[in-house]
């Protein structure tokens, strides 16, 4: 028998949340001519009682079989009005929702384009709407254990939380042991912490919990089913295993951005030009270049990050304090030596992160808002050449060590 769709439309004012820069009415009206479309209705709050009811009332009266409300984000209530299709027998799945708030009124000024916008949103769902099919809840039973990709300190503290909660729990780590790139590291921030104290807690936790099993030099080869029973198959000593498990996490570390891409700064030219990881093994022992210890130090910020040209515009949110901290440990190390930062902006947005930003600068670390342009050799130094943004004018600071980090950038690895 072929079906054929009764859709009632629904256009909410929202107040003036829509109102304001959405004609509501010319909306209405248009919809009221879309295919399949049976009824059009606006009200100021369809999310009201009132506003449920006239849905509820027309598909009693009128037959509905599809229904389509144009109003807010569907996070907020596409439960609402799925409930309350229900309540007068019409399957949930039957409903639809456009956003015309947040994907229209709230982002674009009062014209006739943000009305034509909210036209092809609403059409849009009627569309998706003559298509739908009623669908039916099931439950199915759940496999109680849970997977962890990656053995560094993310995916180990995860791996330990579900395994307190009483799961059973694999944990795959492609390397020979546990750690991750934390395990490169000389400290942690804001505490100072040595990473060795940090991280051989967390390993003997994990290799040593009743509920946790940890696979090293084990990779996940194929991941198949469904949330709450994947079947997945890890490849370890090279033998196949394949394990069943209800949840998995993936915790696979990053790549790292390459400092060669900016040649202008002279990372693999000058010895003294190096990056994040290299300065933290440096710093484990004694702070040299060329053989002796530097007495000026320069920090770049934001390299490869924040840069349109390099495909990076967004923040790496490890820089700063990355940053504050090595400098920290070079006034330490090097009471003598002369400390420069060059910024952009310092976003130092965790817990006690602008406490240690102003200590590192009260310790004599000298911020310069700046944006490093070059760098070139000077007898037996180098010379950081950039604009100071507050200033206006150009500088040139002559440095033994230049740092300039690597953005460090995730990556999804099975």
């Amino acid at each position: 028998m072929t079906f054929t769709p009764r859709i009632g439309v629904y256009v909410c004012h929202c107040g003036i949340n829509i109102a304001a820069t959405v004609d509501v009415g010319a909306v209405t009206q248009w919809a009221a001519g879309l295919p399949g479309v049976v009824v059009s209705r606006d009200y100021t709050y369809m999310c009201s009682d009132p506003g449920q009811a006239l849905i509820q009332n027309d598909i009693r009266e009128l037959g509905l079989n599809r229904v389509v409300v144009a109003s807010c984000s569907p996070r907020m209530h596409e439960p609402t009005f799925r409930a309350a299709v229900s309540a007068v027998d019409l399957n949930p799945y039957c409903f639809e929702m456009a956003n015309i708030r947040e994907q229209c009124s709230w982002v674009h000024p009062a014209a006739e384009t943000t009305t034509q916008k909210a036209m092809h949103l609403v059409g849009s769902a009627v569309a998706k709407a003559a298509l739908l099919q009623p669908l039916e809840q099931r439950q199915a039973p759940t496999t109680p254990a849970a997977l962890v990709i990656g053995g560094g300190i993310a995916g180990m503290q995860a791996a330990l939380d579900i395994a307190d909660a009483g799961f059973e729990v694999t944990l795959v780590e492609r390397a020979s042991s546990l750690g991750g790139h934390v395990g490169h590291l000389h400290r942690t921030f804001p505490t100072l912490e040595p990473t060795a104290d940090l991280l051989g807690a967390i390993v003997k936790r994990a290799t040593h919990h009743e509920r946790l099993r940890v696979l090293t030099e084990a990779e996940v080869t194929a991941v198949g089913g469904f949330v709450g029973n994947f079947d997945v198959d890890i490849r370890h000593g090279h033998e196949e295993e394949k394990v069943k498990v209800g949840a998995i996490i993936v915790a696979s570390g990053f790549d790292v951005f390459d400092a060669r891409r900016r040649p202008e700064l002279g990372y693999g030219v000058y010895p003294e030009v190096i990056t994040t990881p290299e300065f933290e093994q440096l710093s484990q022992s004694e702070v040299k270049i060329n053989g002796r210890e530097p007495k000026n130090v320069v920090f770049i910020q934001c390299v490869g990050s924040r840069d349109q040209a390099l495909g990076h515009p967004y923040c790496s949110r490890v820089c700063c304090m990355v940053t504050a901290k090595q400098a920290r440990l070079v006034r330490e190390r090097l009471p003598n030596a002369r400390v420069t930062v060059f910024y952009m902006d310092v976003r130092a947005f965790g817990k006690g992160f602008e406490e240690f930003y102003d200590a590192t600068r009260q310790a004599g670390v000298l911020y310069r808002r700046g944006n490093p342009s070059e760098i070139l050799r000077r007898g037996d130094r180098v010379v950081v050449r950039a604009e100071d943004t507050l200033l206006g004018e150009p500088v040139e600071v002559e440095a033994d060590l230049v740092r300039s980090p690597r953005r460090e950038r995730r990556r999804l690895r099975p």
